[in-house]
């Protein structure tokens, strides 16, 4: 038998590519939910690369500044 401990261990539609793509049982079409949701992934995955860049040029300024100081 499976053990579940957490949630993560669920499967949900955010595993399923396009899941809101197609028309509901109501009969209105969410694609542009589904555009919207793609779009704001796209952003936060820019913006996670830009503060990834970001910490290390950070971590290069500290490893410098650290050398410094032993030099010196």
């Amino acid at each position: 038998m499976l053990t579940i401990f957490d949630s993560s261990h669920i499967p949900t539609n955010r595993c399923v590519t396009g899941h809101r793509g197609c028309r509901t049982h109501t009969g209105f079409f969410l694609g542009g939910g589904e555009a919207r949701r793609v779009q704001h992934e796209i952003i936060s995955l820019i913006n996670r690369r830009f503060r990834f860049a970001w910490l290390i040029g950070q971590w290069a300024r500290h490893e410098g500044v650290i050398k410094n100081r032993r030099v010196a």
